[in-house]
C-alpha cells in the first residue's frame, strides 16, 4: 500500500475510534492516549463460493487436456494415474475430472445420474445425461464447459468438445445434474 494513503488510513481509523469513545463517554484523559492497532483476523478455510469455483474450473480444464484421446468402453484409470492413460469411457473421464478437483464422484454414467441433483440451468463443471435404449438405462454422461459447449468422451470419436445445443435437444436428453458437494440455490432445482 502506498505510505502516504496508509497514514491517512490509520490517521482516520484513530480519529473514528476516538469519535467513538468519546461517545461513550470516555473522559479526555483517555482520548489523549486514544491510538488504534491494525490486525489481520484470522480467516478459517476458503469461502464456499471461491472453493466452487476452483473446483469448477479444475473439471473443465481437465476435460479440455483430455481433446484428442481416443475412447474405450469400460477404461478404468487408478487415482493418480489419470495423466498416463490414453483412452477414456464418458463415465470414466467425468469420475477422473472430479477426483483431480478434489471431489468424488461414483462410476458409471446410471450411477452418476442418481448420485447427483437435478438443476435448471448448468454452470462449469455439471454433467449432463443421454438415456440408452439399448441398456434401458442412462447410457452417457459429458461436462457442461459453461461456455455453450460439452466435453466427453463418445465412441469412435474419442474425447471431443461439442456444441451444448447439439445434445441438451436430443431425443434421449435426461437434463442436467449437479454434484451434490456444489451449492444450489431453491430457484435452480429441476
Amino acid at each position: 500500500m502506498n505510505p502516504l494513503v496508509k497514514h491517512l488510513f490509520d490517521f482516520l481509523a484513530g480519529m473514528l475510534t476516538k469519535q467513538r469513545l468519546a461517545e461513550a463517554g470516555a473522559g479526555p484523559d483517555a482520548l489523549k492516549g486514544a491510538m488504534t492497532t491494525m490486525v489481520e483476523l484470522p480467516t478459517f478455510g476458503e469461502a464456499p463460493g471461491r472453493w466452487e469455483f476452483r473446483a469448477r474450473a479444475a473439471i473443465v480444464s481437465f476435460m479440455r487436456d483430455q481433446l484428442g484421446k481416443q475412447y474405450q468402453l469400460g477404461t478404468e484409470v487408478k487415482p493418480g494415474h489419470e495423466d498416463e492413460t490414453t483412452t477414456w469411457d464418458c463415465s470414466e473421464c467425468t469420475e477422473a475430472a472430479y477426483r483431480t478437483a478434489g471431489m468424488s464422484l461414483c462410476d458409471g454414467a446410471d450411477a452418476q445420474y442418481h448420485a447427483t441433483q437435478a438443476i435448471n440451468n448448468p454452470l462449469d463443471g455439471d454433467l449432463g445425461f443421454l438415456w440408452s435404449d439399448k441398456r434401458g438405462m442412462i447410457g452417457h454422461v459429458m461436462v457442461c464447459t459453461g461456455e455453450g459447449t460439452v466435453i466427453h468422451a463418445v465412441g469412435g470419436r474419442g474425447v471431443v468438445e461439442d456444441p451444448l445445443h447439439q445434445w441438451d435437444g436430443h431425443v434421449r436428453w435426461r437434463g442436467w445434474r449437479r454434484h451434490i458437494d456444489f451449492a444450489r440455490p431453491p430457484e435452480d432445482r429441476a
